[in-house]
């Protein structure tokens, strides 16, 4: 089952007054979870923040999650807040918040996507795509504000213990490599794998790669045995599970 967030594929964006949060986001998608198996969380940048979100308010009904560069821009702030990473990342907030508010929106879109993408991506873009992107750049702010607002604690993580996959690029910006750095040290289920030669956007410039790696974590034996309270070990099982992929981004390049 795949899921679009606010503003993006058929889903319209936020309306509410108040400040945006990854549990507004989170909430229509924490609707879709069924109560007799648990699920398969899948998601990408913004869309692995908003699935960790789920994961942590939802236990009992996440087998696994897997996450790819999950943009947890907050619990950087909060536990790393002099790291050069944690820097980075707040300068390209402030720089296109700033963009944005003074009315200009393509400066703001070319900086957003060239961090992401690499210099000159935006240059590269089709001009008959650039419209949409500009216009998609709107609900920048609200997606900062979300990411930053939600903080995880050091024990908060320790504590999720659901089997997770961590997957990143050796191209990939130093906020997202430190990101991933942090829950690969402090989530107690997480095995990592990172792509040689990738960036950010592997999972839709390289999807294939990238598939094949979930692919093989989800079909694992013991990502589908049943859970069982109490016991330390589980056997491999055969039961009906689904999974929720979480979607965000897309290739500013393709036409």
């Amino acid at each position: 089952m795949a899921a679009d967030l606010y503003g993006h594929g058929r889903t319209p964006s936020w309306l509410g007054e108040r400040r945006f949060t990854l549990a507004d986001e989170a909430a229509p998608l924490e609707a879709l979870l069924p109560d007799d198996a648990p699920v398969h969380l899948v998601g990408h940048s913004y869309g692995a923040a908003v699935a960790l979100r789920i994961a942590g308010a939802n236990r009992a009904r996440v087998r696994s999650m897997t996450l790819y560069e999950p943009t947890m821009w907050g619990t950087l702030s909060h536990l790393c807040p002099s790291d050069p990473a944690t820097r980075e990342i707040e300068a390209v907030r402030d720089e296109t918040i700033q963009l944005i508010d003074s009315g200009r929106l393509e400066a703001a879109t070319e900086r957003f996507i060239d961090y992401w993408a690499g210099p000159g991506s935006w240059a590269a873009v089709p001009g008959e795509r650039r419209p949409r992107l500009v216009a998609s750049v709107r609900s920048l702010r609200a997606a900062w504000t979300a990411t930053f607002v939600e903080r995880w604690s050091a024990a908060a993580l320790r504590a999720l213990d659901i089997p997770c996959l961590l997957i990143s690029g050796s191209r990939t910006t130093a906020a997202a490599r430190r990101a991933i750095g942090l829950l690969r040290d402090t989530l107690p289920a997480a095995t990592a794998v990172e792509f040689e030669g990738l960036g950010h956007l592997a999972p839709i410039t390289h999807s294939e790669r990238v598939d094949a790696a979930i692919d093989a974590f989800l079909s694992s034996p013991i990502r589908n045995a049943p859970a069982v309270a109490g016991q330390g070990a589980v056997t491999p099982h055969p039961v009906r599970h689904q999974s929720i992929s979480i979607h965000h981004q897309e290739n500013p390049r393709e036409s």
